[in-house]
Order: C-alpha cells, then sequence, then structure tokens
C-alpha cells in the first residue's frame, strides 16, 4: 500500500508544469520531477549547486538556512546563467517522516513572459521616445477637457514651461480660440470617430492666436463609451504666413500688369491731349493780353485758363506716371533723401500744426536710388498724410534696417482718420482717388507705387491700431557700399 502512495504521489508530482526538486540539508537532491529533469537536467544525487549552477560550492544567494532553520518560505525570481533563462523560485521547508526537514524548491519558467516584459518595455520606450521626440505637438486629452498627456513639441507651441502647468488648463476656455468650436469639434469627430487635417484656432499661454490642423481619433473605454481623444496638432503660422506673402505677390504682379497697361494708355492720351492744350492756354493768354475786354470777358477766360492748365498738369503727371525714364541711379542714403523732402515741405502753412516725429537709424545701409524720384515719392506720400489730417496732427517717419531681407525699411504714418477698409486695396491704381473733384488727378499714390517697383522695392499700406494710416516702404542694399557704410561709423 505503501509503494502504491509513493507512486501515486510521484505521478502527481510529474504532472505539475512546474519542476520540482527535494534537496536535503546536506544540499544533496533527493526527488525531482520529470519537469524538473528536462529543466535542469537529471541530478538526483548530486549537490544542487552542482546542478544548477555548475559551482563547486554553494551558491552565493543560497536561502537553505532560512527555509530549514527559519521555517520560512521564499519565493523569489531566480535567473539560471547556464540555461540563460527565468524562474519564479519557491523554496518550502518539508518535513520528512523521520522528522528531519527538507528543502522544497518549485521553478516556474517565465522565461517567455520575461523576454515579452522586455520587449514590452522596449516597445513603451520606442513609443515615448516618439511622442516625446516627433516634430508636432501630440496629446492624449478627457471628453470633459483636460489634458492627460503632451509632448514638448505642444508645450513649446502652446507656450507653456511645464506639463504640471499645461495639465492644469481647461480645453475649452484656455487652449481654444474660440470655446464654443471645441464643441463643434467634438461633434464631428464622435461622429466620424476621427478628424483628419480639421483646421482649428487655438491660443498661446500669452493669449496670441495660432493656427493648427488637427488629426486624431476618439478613444474609449471597454463598453464603447467615449472618454477621450488623441492625435496631433501642427502649427499652420508659417504655413498660413506664406500663403498671406504669396496672395500679396499675387496682387501686387496684377497689380504691376495693370499699371503697365495703363501706363501704356495713358502715355497715348497725355500726348494726344497736350498739343490742343498747348494751343488752348497760348491762345487764351493772347486774346486776355491783345483785346481790351469787359471784366466779365475777363473772369471768363481766367476759368478757361485755370481749367485749361489744370488739365495740362494732369497731362505732366500721366506723362510721368507712363514714361518709362532712365532713371539716374547712384548710392544714396535714405535719411538725407527724407531729411531734403521735409525742408522743402515743413515750412508750408499745411504743416504749421502737424508734429514731425523723425525716428530715423543712423548708419544705414546706402540704397541705389534716383534721389529726385526718392524726393517725389516721399513728398506724394508726406503731402497725403497731411491732407489727410487737415493740417493738424502727429507725422511720424521711422527708418530701420532689415539685414535679413538686405533692405532699408521707411514708415510714414500720421494720425488721420485711416483709410476705409474697402478702399484700401485700390489706393495704389491709377486715377483712384478719394479726394473732392478738381483736388486731385488720382495718380500720386499710382506713382509712387512705380517709383518703388523701379527701384526693385515694395509699398504697401495699413490702418494702425489707433487712428491713422502707415505706409511702409522696402528698398535693396547697395551691397557695394556697406563697406563704406561701415567706415563712416
Amino acid at each position: 500500500m505503501a509503494n502504491k502512495t509513493t507512486q501515486r504521489a510521484v505521478d502527481v508530482l510529474d504532472a505539475l508544469e512546474d519542476g520540482i526538486v527535494v534537496i536535503g540539508q546536506d544540499y544533496m537532491i533527493e526527488l525531482m520531477n520529470n519537469v524538473a529533469v528536462k529543466i535542469l537536467g537529471e541530478g538526483k544525487g548530486q549537490k544542487c549547486y552542482q546542478l544548477v549552477n555548475s559551482l563547486d560550492a554553494v551558491c552565493p544567494d543560497c536561502k537553505m538556512a532560512d527555509v530549514i532553520e527559519q521555517n520560512k518560505s521564499i519565493k523569489r525570481d531566480y535567473y539560471i546563467r547556464r540555461l540563460d533563462k527565468n524562474f519564479v523560485l519557491k523554496e518550502v521547508p518539508l518535513k520528512n517522516p523521520d522528522g528531519s526537514v527538507s528543502k522544497l524548491s518549485i521553478y516556474r519558467d517565465i522565461t517567455r513572459i520575461k523576454k515579452q516584459e522586455k520587449m514590452l518595455r522596449a516597445s513603451e520606450m520606442d513609443y515615448r521616445n516618439l511622442f516625446e521626440h516627433v516634430a508636432c505637438g501630440v496629446f492624449i486629452s478627457s471628453k470633459d477637457g483636460q489634458f492627460l498627456d503632451a509632448n514638448r513639441a505642444l508645450l513649446e507651441m502652446l507656450g507653456y514651461e511645464n506639463k504640471e502647468d499645461f495639465f492644469k488648463i481647461n480645453l475649452a476656455k484656455d487652449l481654444w480660440l474660440r470655446s464654443e468650436d471645441r464643441k463643434k469639434f467634438q461633434k464631428i469627430i464622435e461622429q466620424n470617430s476621427q478628424v483628419i487635417d480639421y483646421e482649428a484656432d487655438f491660443k498661446r499661454k500669452d493669449g496670441t492666436p495660432i493656427p493648427v490642423l488637427l488629426t486624431g481619433h476618439v478613444r474609449y473605454d471597454e463598453q464603447g463609451n467615449v472618454v477621450g481623444y488623441e492625435g496631433l496638432n501642427v502649427d499652420q503660422s508659417q504655413k498660413k504666413q506664406m500663403e498671406k506673402e504669396l496672395e500679396n505677390t499675387r496682387l501686387q504682379l496684377l497689380q504691376a500688369e495693370k499699371m503697365a497697361s495703363i501706363g501704356k494708355l495713358a502715355a497715348g492720351v497725355a500726348h494726344e491731349l497736350n498739343n490742343p492744350l498747348g494751343g488752348i492756354i497760348l491762345f487764351t493768354k493772347l486774346v486776355m493780353e491783345d483785346y481790351d475786354l469787359e471784366e466779365k470777358a475777363k473772369e471768363d477766360l481766367s476759368r478757361v485758363l485755370k481749367d485749361a492748365e489744370r488739365c495740362r498738369d494732369t497731362v505732366k503727371e500721366l506723362l510721368e506716371f507712363s514714361r518709362q525714364t532712365h532713371y539716374l541711379m547712384k548710392p544714396c542714403k535714405i535719411n538725407e533723401a527724407i531729411a531734403r523732402t521735409l525742408f522743402l515741405l515743413e515750412n508750408q502753412s499745411l504743416f504749421h500744426n502737424i508734429d514731425i516725429k523723425k525716428e530715423l537709424m543712423s548708419s544705414l545701409p546706402y540704397v541705389r536710388a534716383d534721389v529726385q524720384q526718392l524726393n517725389h515719392l516721399f513728398m506724394n506720400i508726406i503731402l497725403n498724410a497731411a491732407e489727410a489730417m487737415d493740417g493738424k496732427g502727429t507725422l511720424t517717419i521711422r527708418t530701420y534696417e532689415l539685414p535679413n531681407n538686405e533692405r532699408v525699411g521707411i514708415e510714414i504714418s500720421d494720425t488721420g482718420p485711416g483709410i476705409p477698409q474697402e478702399i484700401l486695396p485700390h489706393i495704389f491704381e491709377p486715377f483712384f482717388t478719394t479726394k473732392e473733384v478738381g483736388k486731385g488727378t488720382g495718380l500720386g499714390l499710382s506713382l509712387a507705387y512705380s517709383i518703388v517697383e523701379n527701384h526693385g522695392g515694395s509699398i504697401w499700406a495699413t490702418n494702425q491700431a489707433g487712428n491713422g494710416a502707415k505706409f511702409t516702404i522696402e528698398l535693396p542694399f547697395y551691397t557695394q557700399h556697406r563697406e563704406e557704410v561701415e567706415s563712416d561709423q
């Protein structure tokens, strides 16, 4: 009966998936089940340290004394180098029929689990590295409007220094430029489970708007309920700026083509009108000088002469606008050209109640220009500003350097009523004027545009945040004279 019981116990041990080893206090292996033999090799009658770790002495981390003398059960991860395998090793005291105590060691092979854990950790690390180092802003957020995770790129994009502060913000209130837009976004993404290249307007920590392109999808719980969203945001600021610049360039090209066509037409009309006008003016003067006329007739002829001379001046401006002249281009200083123009204007009655502020950068690089044309350019814009202010206000002239673009910038601003937004795109068109009939030809700003274009520069007008308009002119450096400028310093 005892033999049958013993055999039954051996059969039970062999049926287990774990390796079972019984070790005496002398470190001699007393029993091994089939799984233990398969793992470690046959070792009954050998010292445990010889079989398990191929050592000649007791293993440094042996727990025999703790198990036998202190009657402890110990469970630990155990790596067997010669097998390159990991186990969960459980060691418990086993009381023998003769009263002695052996150590029962149970080996559960977890090598595969350890490898999977290692691969999972590596995968998580790869994911985290990708998450943190991708150039666009990656996020995970809750449905109720809190960030759960975000990468460094998103923090920098939105002007936050650390995640602690960032995770405290309310998305609808502190992230979306218009809080109602987040509700629209939620409706769309939850209907489709995702959004691709969704255009959104966020705001940075300092409140400035930032356009982004958002791609993301919905996060669900195990029951299929929406718990949040994750995805990435791409800063569109630079793209929007480029699109704006391209549009401005396109409009300038259209303007240039339009002005070239009108210029040719204007030249033909001006030449056709010039001779008859000269005859009208000449014969009107002769009649007034050679005949004794009644006062009423003299008044009528004076009016004819005045209107004819106004027509002559208009024709002169037409010819100036359309003429393809060979400018006398030479290195010149913008500040000196502005000073000469102001010298001619500031003593006129129109400027008596205008405060002229000059913010001229010293040692500006030279520009290659026709000085007379520059004077004409500045005079047109400054006179327009003075008339817009009705002779009262502040005229500010500022010059500066744009080293990255190798250009000199000139800003001429006034404190007048500004330019109505609907006419702002048309102010450089020939014959466009808002002045009363007889007080302007509509060619002044067109001529200014033409002068700037012929100098390889650009000009545009904007309304200021307060009142008044600002004209900005940029002219290219004359790089051959940079050394001369530096020597003047």
